[in-house]
């Protein structure tokens, strides 16, 4: 069965079979005498079984293969080839997975079938301190970038500064770490006039309207903490768009089987660079889009997996959205700073509810950068690294 995923997967005998099959430690098996049923109905198999089978068959071959290998296929293919070997084993496996559904000539399961038209990319800045005691943040710099359902980034981004109320003199903390100026501020409108711009932008795109479309964020604090500590601060409705979210990071851990990642890990297991200034919230928003159109096109099906805390998912409408998870919070502040490797290839040991358990460790290599919600020392950290 070997040559024979080979020969689906396009690596004839005479162009390197023999090293691949060679690169397996244990003999090919020899075949058995006993005829195999014929995968049709009159043997009992389903046309969803017969592709499982077959599917099985393509993945063992793929397993077999060495990095460069794989990043060949996918070059004729016309896939990217940039990630490490896991991601692109994930890329090519999925690739020749929707082949085989498509020639099943069956109707695509729900999971088949993306839920969304669109993503809205959302990486809020705040107002902060270097001690943060009792420090309310304000959202000071509103991104968002449009991400299709085939996975290409939208060039008609959105981007407000708002004017904070409570603390309206930045921090020269604040301005260091975002880019942020004063004056920029001073001359914004408050956070309320911002909103109502940026719905009016949703609404030219036809969001929610004649497309479906789901928030995505890096994590759980832009809409949890930041959009709801604002609304409270600007005594306005919670947005009923903002209500749920798809959090990044867990539809990343949960695609790729690996462990506890931020923004800088999904980029280089991916095979990329940030892009622009870090802390930056539309250059964030947009390395976050990238990300997210890399696992469109690998094969990920984006579902809601996080919720507004004051909102039961029960009751919510996720229009096609996955398992209801409440989302909110802060992450822990009990966070190092961690090495550049995740990985993908370092999983951890799991807990009851299927989350990464332990913490990475850092061994001494560059460092991330630091991201909202994390210990503030290595955001300390980080901008003495870029003075110098």
């Amino acid at each position: 069965w070997s040559e024979a995923a080979l020969n689906f997967l396009g690596l004839s005998a005479n162009k390197g079979t023999e090293s691949l099959l060679a690169s397996s430690r244990e003999p090919i098996a020899p075949p058995k005498t006993k005829s195999k049923p014929r995968l049709d109905m009159a043997s009992g198999f389903t046309p969803e079984e017969e592709i499982s089978m077959k599917l099985s068959r393509i993945n063992g071959a793929i397993n077999k293969m060495t990095k460069e290998e794989i990043q060949e296929k996918l070059a004729n293919i016309g896939l990217n080839t940039c990630g490490v070997k896991d991601v692109l084993k994930k890329r090519l496996k999925n690739y020749y997975k929707r082949q085989r559904t498509a020639q099943s000539n069956r109707a695509l399961t729900e999971d088949d079938v993306l839920k969304f038209d669109y993503l809205v990319v959302i990486d809020y800045e705040a107002t902060c301190s270097e001690t943060n005691d009792n420090f309310v943040h304000e959202i000071i710099e509103f991104p968002a970038v449009l991400v299709d359902a085939q996975g290409n980034v939208l060039g008609d981004d959105f981007q407000r500064f708002c004017r904070p109320k409570l603390n309206p003199k930045l921090t020269p903390f604040c301005t260091d770490l975002t880019g942020i100026t004063q004056s920029q501020v001073d001359n914004a409108q408050y956070f309320p006039e911002v909103l109502v711009e940026f719905e009016n932008w949703m609404a030219k795109h036809k969001l929610g309207t004649q497309y479906k479309f789901a928030i995505l964020t890096d994590g759980p604090w832009d809409m949890a903490r930041f959009l709801k500590t604002q609304t409270e601060i600007s005594d306005i409705p919670f947005p009923q768009w903002a209500r749920q979210w798809i959090n990044l990071r867990k539809a990343y851990t949960a695609f790729y089987g690996c462990g506890k990642v931020n923004l800088q890990h999904m980029l280089q297991d991916l095979g990329m660079t940030f892009q622009g200034r870090p802390h930056c919230g539309l250059d964030d928003a947009r390395n976050i889009a990238a990300i997210a159109a890399r696992l469109l096109k690998d094969g990920c099906i984006m579902r809601v997996n996080e919720f507004h805390r004051d909102v039961r998912p029960s009751a919510v409408n996720s229009r096609g959205g996955g398992r209801a998870e409440e989302g909110g919070g802060s992450s822990s502040s009990s966070s190092r700073m961690s090495s550049s490797k995740s990985r993908l290839t370092q999983k951890r040991p799991q807990t009851k509810e299927g989350q990464p358990t332990g913490s990475r460790s850092y061994h001494g290599e560059s460092p991330d950068i630091p991201q909202e919600g994390e210990n503030l020392e290595d955001l300390l950290q980080y901008l003495k690294l870029q003075r110098s």
